[in-house]
């Protein structure tokens, strides 16, 4: 660890903190606004780099990079709570921190969140040495059978939602109509969103100078504008949120927390497609988490663990793994990958985690002050009129016509109660049918190919 730091602070290197300050501060403002993801503004911020290579050197790039991944894991928790989820890691979170907020307690569920992710961080730096050894032996064993891997969480996920039907009719079929209602929708949901994603990934509609932002307009339509849009309708208030002192856990919730929260995250970070939102339902039934405050720690520790360990697979020298947008979208300005690079990035994660903690509470009363100021479907607004014009500017009036379409099947659990998380179909299912060797031979039935 002093090795570390004395690499860190030496002249050499010390600009990269000041990139990584300039990261978290961004991710700030990132992540304020709920339906804004740090992917799209790293991807869009991107081309300039590209075309100005001598702007910036790689490590300062990675360092800036780092910085806003970590703020965004640690800090869109805030924004979040109070205003709705962004993505779907955030739509798995958002139903007992609601319950919170309507208590008053919303204040308590962000800081337990952010123990739960900076909890996150140190268990990533602590493995991060053994990881060296043991992932590359993992990837090996499980890399031929990650088709059959990511099969067997697709149908995990659509057995995994209870039937919500609460009819007491004498009448078996009556029964059993009305249990099935909600799941069927949640499974006719599952296919069309894979059939969306199926159309996209063959014929995108997004410029050729854009296409690495053409799944933007996609998780946009269907996580985000939804939500906007149910806020600005909603005629609800945000109830005064007390701003605790204290929060109430123990080393025993802290454990347990880390323990369920790191296997969902790090399993969502290692598996492609698999996000936080799927890593942590499942291990949130293997580890039969039942006390709220258990949930929201948990889900701290699994975001974190999926964001920022998706990234630091890809610096581990030797493996060749890329996992997340964030590993994807800064793949072209990395040359070679060391052990000293890798530990760097370890050094920048631990610093940034520990400012992102810090700013955690002041930018949570920030939040308060203003969800309790101006009504938040005022918030929505102001998203929706970022957000729009930004797909516009990106993807042209393809990706507008792809967000149109997005947000139609996107209101769907809104209307019917069905979980958000089938929508995750629109990646699950062409990577999982592409991985198993059908993907061409469903193109071909479309009439995509």
């Amino acid at each position: 660890m002093e090795q570390l730091l004395n690499i860190l602070l030496h002249p050499e290197y010390l600009s990269l903190l000041y990139f990584c300050l300039i990261g978290i501060f961004a991710s700030a403002i990132i992540s304020f606004l709920p339906a804004l993801h740090i992917y799209n503004v790293i991807g869009i911020f991107m081309l300039f780099v590209l075309k100005f290579e001598a702007t910036m050197a790689p490590l300062e790039l990675i360092a800036l990079s780092i910085g806003m991944i970590v703020g965004y894991s640690v800090l869109n928790t805030v924004p979040a709570t109070y205003f709705g989820p962004g993505d779907e890691s955030m739509s798995y979170y958002i139903l007992p921190s609601a319950d919170w907020v309507s208590k008053g307690r919303g204040y308590e569920g962000v800081i337990l969140t952010g123990i739960g992710s900076l909890t996150g961080v140190i268990v990533l730096a602590i493995l991060a040495p053994v990881f060296i050894y043991t992932l590359p032996t993992l990837k090996a064993i499980t890399s031929p059978h990650m088709f059959w891997i990511i099969g067997a969480v697709i149908i995990y996920s659509i057995m995994s939602e209870w039937p919500k039907g609460l009819s007491q009719s004498p009448d078996c079929w009556t029964n059993f109509k009305e249990g099935w209602y909600y799941l069927g929708i949640g499974f006719l949901l599952f296919l069309a969103s894979g059939l969306l994603g199926f159309i996209v990934m063959a014929k995108t509609m997004v410029p050729v100078e854009f296409a690495f932002q053409s799944i933007t307009p996609v998780f946009v339509g269907l996580f985000a504008m939804p939500w906007l849009i149910t806020n600005v309708i909603n005629i609800g208030k945000v109830p005064h949120q007390h701003e605790a002192e204290s929060v109430e856990m123990d080393w025993d919730l802290v454990v347990r927390g880390t323990f369920g929260g790191f296997l969902g995250g790090f399993f969502a970070a290692f598996v492609p497609i698999v996000t936080a939102g799927v890593g942590g339902l499942m291990a949130g039934h293997a580890t039969a988490q039942r006390d709220g405050r258990l949930f929201v720690m948990s889900y701290g520790t699994c975001k974190t663990v999926y964001y920022v360990g998706s990234f630091l697979l890809f610096f581990i020298p030797g493996l060749s793994l890329t996992r997340g947008g964030l590993a994807c979208i800064i793949n072209p300005v990395v040359n070679v990958l060391t052990i000293k690079e890798y530990f760097i990035f370890v050094g920048l994660m631990l610093f940034a985690a520990g400012v992102s903690f810090l700013l955690l509470m002041p930018f949570t009363k920030l939040c308060i002050k203003i969800v309790e100021t101006i009504p938040f479907q005022w918030v929505s607004v102001i998203a929706m009129i970022i957000v729009i014009p930004a797909v516009y500017l990106c993807t042209g009036w393809g990706g507008m016509f792809i967000m149109t379409v997005a947000t139609g099947l996107g209101l769907i659990p809104v209307l019917f109660q069905a979980r958000r998380m089938n929508l995750m179909g629109v990646l699950l299912l062409p990577v999982c049918l592409n991985m198993a060797g059908y993907g061409n031979v469903i193109l071909k039935f479309l009439g995509l190919l």
